[in-house]
């Protein structure tokens, strides 16, 4: 089994953009980066929006699939 099988991250795009976007919000804030800090803060306030959206269809979907 290589290394790389053992660390295989399974995250869809909503949560990678989260993770991305986080990052570069502490980028930000330790180099002092103003437009970098409030770039990212805008885009992980759209990722989490979206993560809210999709986590809330797929539970509305579960929940009307478990009911069948």
């Amino acid at each position: 089994m290589s290394p790389q099988d053992q660390f295989k991250i399974s995250l869809n795009q909503n949560l990678w953009g989260l993770v991305v976007g986080l990052g570069a919000m502490g980028a930000g804030e330790h180099y002092n980066l103003r437009t970098l800090l409030w770039f990212s803060i805008v885009v992980s306030v759209i990722m989490v929006a979206s993560l809210a959206v999709t986590t809330l269809a797929y539970t509305i979907n579960y929940w009307k699939n478990k009911q069948r």
